[in-house]
């Protein structure tokens, strides 16, 4: 047996452990690709992705409500294997692949517009008119990003060594996401199905099914619970990482938001340093989204509001021939230790007053103002009768060059207010009366809410 078979045979060991009793749990897809005319594996494998997103059991990493998410982990050969995706375009707003390192940072990421079909002027998100449906080829390399990109490859980064030397990434986490998908989760086509093979192409290893291992049930029991419930008791002692004039910050990654908390619990500015800047990225987050967020207690008040322009979305009504300021962006409520969302709201689904704010107003349902209803401009989110504190996080997606205060172009150390201006959302504690009573206007809600005594 030569050297080379022996490291496929200890590759597809290493495979079928990691895939081991997998199986298909989705339904028949609406449109399914015709089996591609590889060579035969020398091994069949189980599902593609062994992981979906729900939002009672997979609801983590402060996720979007209106995305869809698969998990796949690969382990790799360096010089040995490589992984071909074949996929199908959904019928969605958006869709993306980003791999990640054991901190959940993202070492590159590939989206919709930049993966070039199998037949020309088939992808949707590059030639308009073409529906979806159209088939496309992807490869995943065990190597950093090169200065040189080869085209339709997502790269698994590198890791350090003993010595400080850098290796390419033993195994990979891959994230597969639809954004407002139409049909079902993954736009009304098959999941992609990921094939190892060789680092050559030559052979295939290991074909595995377009399907998820677990596939969490349906109902969101859980999370509906918590939407519905209001706080037991008056809260009195305050959370560590919040103030009493909370303002939304960039996130840039894990070491940023460590200094910001650490500044915040010890009522003084950490200085922030080499170590603290950059846009590494953190808890799986989207390279093709920036994200803004800042914390909530309940010790403070039993409500608070949120105010800005709102960019304009693609397939916005507001747009009559221009061009989107924004693919997507959304708004969500979250709990900073479990990392779920409450209940997110995307664009198309915000309520904009008559000079195109928004304007959010979060409390628990027995706290709910009578006047907080889409029809007066206001959007109200719960709380999470459940959680002590709440997260508030705002993202703007793929921003057209011309959209100059999206959160994208905040740099580190500047002050997002002055970057964004009027698409800056600015935030005020407040109670049920005080909202109540600016009645239908959501700008003199906000107002009142601004200049409360706190």
């Amino acid at each position: 047996m030569t050297a080379s078979r022996t490291k496929v045979l200890t590759l597809l060991m290493a495979l079928g452990a990691v895939l081991a009793g997998c199986r298909a749990q989705d339904s028949a897809p609406a449109r399914d690709r015709a089996a591609p005319a590889a060579d035969e594996p020398l091994a069949e494998g189980g599902c593609s992705w062994i992981a979906a997103n729900d939002p009672d059991l997979v609801n983590v990493a402060f996720p979007d409500e209106d995305a869809h998410y698969w998990l796949a982990e690969l382990p790799f050969a360096p010089g040995v294997l490589r992984y071909r995706v074949e996929g199908i375009y959904p019928d969605a707003r958006y869709f993306s692949y980003n791999a990640y390192d054991n901190a959940l940072r993202p070492t590159d990421a590939i989206a919709d517009y930049r993966i070039a079909p199998d037949t020309a002027g088939t992808n949707p998100y590059q030639t308009a008119g073409a529906p979806p449906g159209g088939g496309y080829t992807m490869f995943v390399l065990p190597q950093a990003v090169p200065e040189q990109r080869a085209p339709n490859t997502l790269y698994a980064g590198s890791t350090t060594l003993p010595g400080g030397n850098a290796g390419p990434n033993p195994r990979v986490s891959i994230i597969y996401r639809t954004y407002v998908p139409v049909g079902d989760a993954a736009g009304s086509v098959a999941l992609p199905r990921i094939v190892a093979e060789t680092a050559s192409g030559d052979q295939t290893l290991v074909g595995l099914s377009p399907c998820t291992v677990f596939s969490p049930p349906a109902n969101a029991v859980l999370n509906d619970t918590i939407r519905e419930a209001s706080f037991p008791a008056p809260a009195a002692a305050p959370f560590p990482f919040t103030t009493r004039a909370p303002k939304f910050r960039r996130f840039y990654g894990l070491p940023e938001t460590a200094r910001v908390l650490l500044s915040i619990a010890l009522g003084q500015e950490v200085p922030p340093n080499q170590a603290t800047a950059g846009d590494g990225g953190g808890f799986l987050s989207n390279r093709d989204n920036a994200y803004m967020n800042t914390m909530f207690s309940r010790d403070k008040a039993s409500l608070y509001v949120v105010r800005a322009k709102a960019p304009t979305y693609l397939g916005d009504p507001r747009l009559a021939g221009a061009a989107p300021q924004l693919r997507y962006w959304s708004f969500c409520t979250n709990e900073f230790f479990s990392q779920r969302y409450v209940e997110c709201l995307r664009d198309s689904k915000v309520a904009l007053d008559a000079e195109g704010y928004f304007t959010f107003v979060v409390s628990d349902p027995d706290d709910r103002p009578a006047n907080a209803t889409p029809e007066n401009g206001f959007n109200w989110l719960p709380w999470g009768g459940a959680y002590y504190d709440s997260v508030a996080i705002y993202r703007h997606m793929l921003p057209d060059a011309a959209f100059a205060e999206a959160v994208q172009n905040v740099p580190y150390g500047a002050d997002a207010a002055e970057v964004m201006r009027e698409y800056f959302p600015r935030t005020a504690y407040c109670d049920r009366a005080t909202v109540e009573a600016a009645g239908t206007s959501p700008r003199a809600a906000f107002d009142a809410c601004a200049g409360r005594a706190t």
